[in-house]
C-alpha cells in the first residue's frame, strides 16, 4: 500500500496536476472523462487518499493526452512511490530537474525549515561567486547554478516558511574560491539573518555531530520530512523514528549553537578577517609586480 500524505505520493500528484492544468482541463472535467468527483481527483492530486493504482495514472494522463514518454515516466514514478519503505529517495540524474524539482516542490510546501550544514554555507544562503566555485568542477555548472538562484526565491516570497539554518563555524572560515569570496558571502549572511523569517545561528568550532540534514515541517498538514543530500540523489526520510531521531540531533546542535545575536557578531568578525587577508595579499601580489 502506498503511503497517505508521503512524500513520493504528494510529489505524483502534483505532476498529474501540472498535466490536468496543461491540457486546459478542470477537475470537474476531467472527472467527467475518467469518472471520479472533483473531490477524489483534489485528494489525489495533493496526495490525501491511499495508493494510485498505475491504471490510474494512465488514464489519468491519457485523458490529459500526455504524450506516451510522459505516461511511461510517471508510471514508473508511481511503482516507486507505491513501494512500502519509509524513505523517498530523488535521483539527481543528468540534469538535475528531478532532484531539483523534489526539494523545489517539499521546500515550497513547508511551513517551517530547520537545517544543520558542518561543512559549507548552506545553499539557501549561497552567493552566487560561492556557488559556481562549488559547481566548477563538475558538468553544466550553468544549468546547477541558476536552479539553486530558483530556489533561494523561496526565502523571499509573500507568506514565506520561517527557516533556521545552524552552520558550523568552520564553514564560514573555509576559504572556497578566495578570501574576497568568503568576505562577500559572510557578509550576505549577516543581510539574510536581518530577514523576519532566516534565523543563522552558528556552531562553534570544537563540536561535531556528523553530516549535513535538513527537516521540513508542515503545520501539520502533511508528516514531517528529514532530507538528506548526496552524490546519488536527495533522500526523504519519512518514517517517524527516523525523523525523530535526526530531531534529537538538532536540539544537541542547538545547544551548543551561539544564538542568533552572537552568531551574528561572530559572523561580523570572520567577514573582517576574510576582507583583511584578501586585501594583505592583493598588495603583497601589487607590490611584487612594482618591484618586478
Amino acid at each position: 500500500m502506498g503511503v497517505t500524505n508521503g512524500a513520493g505520493s504528494r510529489e505524483l500528484g502534483d505532476l498529474l496536476r501540472v498535466h490536468r492544468e496543461a491540457a486546459g482541463l478542470s477537475l470537474k472535467a476531467l472527472g467527467a472523462r475518467i469518472g471520479k468527483s472533483p473531490p477524489q481527483l483534489h485528494r489525489l492530486e495533493v496526495g490525501e487518499r491511499g495508493t494510485t493504482t498505475e491504471i490510474e495514472v494512465v488514464h489519468y494522463l491519457s485523458s490529459c493526452g500526455a504524450k506516451f514518454q510522459d505516461v511511461q515516466r510517471l508510471v514508473k514514478f508511481c511503482r516507486e512511490v507505491n513501494d512500502p519503505r519509509g524513505y523517498w529517495l530523488c535521483n539527481h540524474g543528468e540534469w538535475i530537474e528531478d532532484a531539483f524539482r523534489s526539494l523545489a516542490f517539499h521546500e515550497s510546501a513547508g511551513s517551517r525549515s530547520l537545517s544543520y550544514e558542518p561543512e559549507m554555507i548552506p545553499g539557501l544562503l549561497q552567493t552566487e561567486t560561492y556557488m559556481r566555485t562549488l559547481f566548477a568542477a563538475g558538468a553544466n555548472v550553468e544549468r546547477h547554478v541558476q536552479a539553486r538562484i530558483e530556489r533561494q526565491r523561496i526565502l523571499f516570497r509573500r507568506n514565506a516558511a520561517k527557516f533556521t539554518f545552524l552552520v558550523h563555524e568552520r564553514a564560514l572560515r573555509a576559504v572556497v574560491n578566495d578570501h574576497h569570496t568568503m568576505a562577500e558571502q559572510t557578509l550576505a549572511l549577516l543581510f539574510l539573518g536581518d530577514q523576519w523569517n532566516i534565523k543563522i545561528r552558528v556552531v562553534p568550532d570544537g563540536h561535531c555531530f556528523g553530516g549535513s540534514f535538513r527537516i521540513f515541517e508542515f503545520d501539520n498538514r502533511y508528516r514531517t520530512l528529514a532530507y538528506l543530500d548526496n552524490h546519488v540523489g536527495g533522500l526523504f526520510l519519512q518514517d517517524k523514528a527516523h525523523v525523530n531521531s535526526y530531531y534529537d540531533v538538532l536540539k544537541q546542535v542547538a545547544a551548543v549553537s551561539l544564538d542568533a545575536q552572537e552568531s551574528r557578531m561572530l559572523i561580523a568578525d570572520i567577514a573582517g578577517e576574510h576582507d583583511r587577508v584578501g586585501d594583505c595579499r592583493n598588495d603583497s601580489g601589487q607590490v611584487a609586480q612594482e618591484q618586478f
